[in-house]
């Protein structure tokens, strides 16, 4: 450890001093200390420090600046609570992520982090409690998926909490973890029930959007934030442009999931006829219904005001369950899509493009229970080429 020095300092001209008073004659005198905390061979990097009472103050103080330059993890001694960090770390984060996404982290944090970890110093927050507090969740009946995401909205809080060094490292690093199989079950449709559904809403005011639903795999804000100039009739097919989200402010628009979420969807025939009806009758509500507000939506509500995302919804599973179909949500359309393609020989990274995942690999890691039927389609193809 570097060698420091610890002097007394004259408060009224602030120069060294020796004896009880200053040469300025002054004698309100305190110390102050000059240390130098560079790392060996490397140039000087000499910290002063003043205003110390006493020696002894003086020296603990210079003794706290070498440790901590010989360990640049060390922090600060603070009794800052778990709570008190999440106070600050919330405001921070709103203009730092997507809305939705604060959205989700006040919902974890007010619900679940505050009441059980609250309380605890941050700087003694150990993995204990962490493990605790998911096993709790998961007691209750939370699903293990919904509980991981909770655990991943903790671990980067505290993850923040380490960038500005109020502690030393993360203690929720490897607390929870989700197991491949114990992930929940994805729950689709097949071909036949997309068939019925599709038949049972056929004359449904928001047909068109439950094709588009049923046929782009489209997330449920992207379907929500498309508007007519996004759609090009001539060319079959729709651009991915912006969505309809929820953010700390209520709903609004936004971009697209991921940069991959802006993208072109092709379109079938049929999807395109549905389109332009569906624009046919709206031009027919409007005629009646005088719009306060055109945003260019394609699908709003009669009076032209936007739709709202859990209201939609709400809707999908009447119909679903009017249709006699198994229960799914609105986004499991969105599965539905990928796992048909992929069952019907569909590139996987066509899939990938269509769906505005950021890459392959993560359309195959999450349709991966669709594999063992590619693979058997790819044996039996390969066969059939060989064999004639």
């Amino acid at each position: 450890m570097r060698r420091g020095s610890v002097y007394r300092r004259c408060r009224a001209c602030s120069n060294r001093a020796e004896g009880r008073r200053c040469r300025c004659g002054s004698d309100d005198l305190g110390w102050a200390f000059k240390v130098d905390v560079a790392p060996p061979g490397a140039p000087r990097d000499q910290k002063t420090r003043s205003g110390f009472a006493t020696k002894a103050e003086a020296v603990a103080a210079m003794t706290r600046l070498q440790e901590a330059a010989a360990d640049p993890t060390a922090v600060a001694p603070s009794a800052m609570t778990v709570g008190q960090w999440l106070n600050l770390w919330l405001p921070a984060m709103r203009g730092a992520v997507r809305g939705g996404s604060w959205v989700g982290y006040e919902s974890v944090v007010r619900k679940h982090v505050r009441p059980a970890l609250g309380p605890h110093q941050l700087q003694r927050l150990t993995r204990a409690p962490l493990r605790a507090l998911y096993a709790q969740l998961e007691a209750t009946g939370l699903n293990v998926k919904t509980v991981h995401n909770i655990a991943l909205c903790v671990h980067k809080a505290l993850a923040d909490a380490v960038e500005e060094g109020l502690i030393a490292r993360n203690p929720a690093d490897g607390a929870h973890s989700l197991p491949r199989d114990r992930r929940a079950p994805m729950r689709t449709w097949s071909t036949e029930q997309v068939r019925a559904f599709l038949a049972h809403i056929a004359d449904d005011r928001l047909a068109a959007l439950w094709r588009v639903a049923a046929t782009t795999g489209m997330r449920r804000g992207e379907i929500l934030g498309l508007r007519w100039r996004d759609v090009d009739f001539e060319a079959g097919a729709l651009s991915v442009a912006q969505a309809r989200v929820r953010g700390p402010d209520g709903l609004t628009y936004g971009p697209p999931k991921t940069s991959a979420g802006r993208r072109r969807i092709d379109l079938g025939g049929e999807t395109v006829a549905a389109l332009r009806e569906h624009r046919r009758r709206q031009a027919e509500e409007r005629s009646v219904l005088p719009v306060d507000r055109d945003e260019d939506l394609v699908f709003t509500r009669a009076d032209g005001e936007p739709l709202d995302p859990d209201g939609l919804s709400g809707t999908f599973d009447r119909l679903a369950r009017e249709a006699g179909l198994p229960r799914i949500r609105l986004h499991d359309l969105r599965h539905t899509v990928a796992s048909l393609m992929l069952a019907e020989g569909v590139p996987a990274k066509v899939v990938q493009e269509r769906l505005g995942h950021s890459s392959v690999m993560v359309t195959l890691d999450i349709y991966s229970h669709v594999a063992p039927g590619m693979q058997r389609a790819a044996a039996e193809a390969l066969e059939r080429a060989i064999d004639g």
